[in-house]
């Protein structure tokens, strides 16, 4: 009878999560010509969260309209100029000049016009953007081109949800919405009964197809995409072998122009699962087709941080205070970790020495004492937080460390904040003799980079 009850309130548990899985169903339109996004969203199955909660949408946009579920028209707090959360401003549905209590449903018309980027660029280009090119444009989950629900208590944007919607673009040969197949336009209509984080990207690009991913607006030959894709197998099998964790989906590769002048050898990327976006670099060029390779042994770990984010970004959803340090830091110290594997442990000891002379005059605030998740600036995320993981690994071992990151990906609806690293490190077999010399040498230390070997 107690294996009967315990297996009950499983049930329960699992449907109440269920229950609470937003979906968005409606209506997009996209004018490429003009830069112009119209949308027409019924947000439902929103979590019960009482009055503490906030709809995040871009900046750019205006809404013309908050509807309940009775079709009536609703009064919102927020507007132009209003509070913002990132890239997006806050909104809240009211009922009597108060925070209508657990809407359940939503139904938001919105419109806003972006800029078309061209021979006059932006000065930045960045995975919050809503970015026309004048030959695509895209659109992520960061940017807040859809409707977010923002947990005030739990401090958590709610961005993955199931959808249904349909999008309209006269002049985009090809739509794509993360989660679903890319579709030819002008009229695509995208499904998903997993919860995702949905990215848009339209415009005039072709698609490619390999039996572990697909390709978008990218133009490498058969050749190119063998050996691309034998080097993310090789990442994946990598990382399931050392997390324990198997990564059991296809991406999708998506290659588009920056709307930043980028000089001469740089380039970026940025993940929205299960797609990864590089922008400033043709993937084919990348690819050394008589060796069988990549032609740079640096593109290797700049790819890896990317599909590193399956873990850290998906299987863990950072949250609160060490956002950044749980999504990006994480992230590249796996990459550094697979550079390893492939090329050798002369590979790591020259990245950490290369990052160490960067890193000579960087003032870090101790990880303990972060109170704000923008803390945590992009030199701390991608170059000091690696540092700190290293020295970690340096005190415990390899094979210890990758039980402490496993731990991590193991626990799941908790905030991301520094007792969740010292719990989980703890949890994981790490004695706290070892912890407190952890960060005594390299939490606390001014020293801590020079102390990584």
């Amino acid at each position: 009878m107690k294996k009967l009850a315990l297996l009950a309130l499983l049930l329960i548990h699992i449907f109440k999560i269920h229950a609470q899985t937003p979906h968005l169903s409606g209506k997009v339109e996209v004018v490429m010509a003009t830069g112009q996004i119209t949308c027409d969203f019924v947000l439902s199955n929103i979590p019960n969260l009482g009055k503490d909660y906030q709809i995040l949408l871009n900046k750019g946009f205006n809404i013309k309209a908050i509807k309940d579920s009775a079709n009536q028209t609703l009064k919102y707090s927020g507007f132009y100029g209003g509070a913002m959360r990132g890239e997006g401003l806050t909104y809240a549905p009211l009922y009597k000049d108060s925070t209508m209590v657990n809407p359940g449903k939503l139904h938001i018309t919105y419109t806003g016009a972006f800029p078309i980027y061209t021979d006059t660029l932006n000065f930045i280009d960045f995975k919050g953007l809503i970015a026309f090119n004048g030959k695509t444009m895209r659109a992520t989950d960061q940017s807040k081109w859809y409707p977010i629900i923002y947990d005030i208590k739990n401090d958590r944007q709610i961005e993955q949800m199931t959808f249904d919607i349909q999008v309209t673009s006269k002049d985009a040969k090809m739509i794509f919405i993360n989660g679903d197949q890319p579709k030819p336009g002008p009229v695509a209509r995208f499904k998903s009964e997993v919860p995702i984080a949905p990215m848009i990207f339209a415009g005039d690009y072709g698609v490619q197809k390999t039996n572990g991913a697909l390709f978008l607006n990218s133009q490498m030959n058969d050749r190119q995409l063998e050996v691309f894709e034998n080097n993310i197998a090789e990442m994946k099998a990598y990382y399931f072998k050392v997390l324990k964790i198997p990564y059991d989906t296809k991406n999708v590769f998506i290659e588009h122009s920056p709307v930043e002048k980028f000089n001469k050898g740089r380039s970026w990327g940025f993940v929205a699962f299960p797609t990864i976006a590089f922008a400033g670099i043709k993937l084919g060029d990348m690819i050394d087709v008589e060796h069988h390779k990549l032609k740079d042994s640096t593109d290797y770990p700049f790819i890896a941080h990317e599909i590193g984010h399956y873990y850290f970004g998906n299987v863990l959803q950072p949250n609160s205070t060490l956002f950044w340090f749980f999504l990006e830091s994480t992230a590249e110290y796996l990459s550094v970790k697979a550079a390893e594997e492939k090329f050798g442990k002369t590979f790591s000891t020259k990245y950490f020495a290369e990052r160490g002379k960067q890193l000579k005059n960087f003032k870090a605030k101790p990880l303990n004492t972060i109170k704000d998740i923008n803390e945590i600036s992009g030199t701390y995320r991608y170059s000091y937080g690696p540092f700190l993981l290293r020295g970690l690994e340096q005190i415990i071992g390899e094979k210890r460390m990758f039980k402490f990151l496993s731990t991590c990906l193991n626990t799941k609806n908790e905030l991301t904040d520094y007792n969740f690293f010292k719990r989980n490190a703890l949890k994981s077999g790490i004695t706290q003799k070892e912890w407190d010399a952890y960060e005594k040498d390299f939490i606390l230390s001014e020293n801590a980079v020079s102390l990584i070997k």
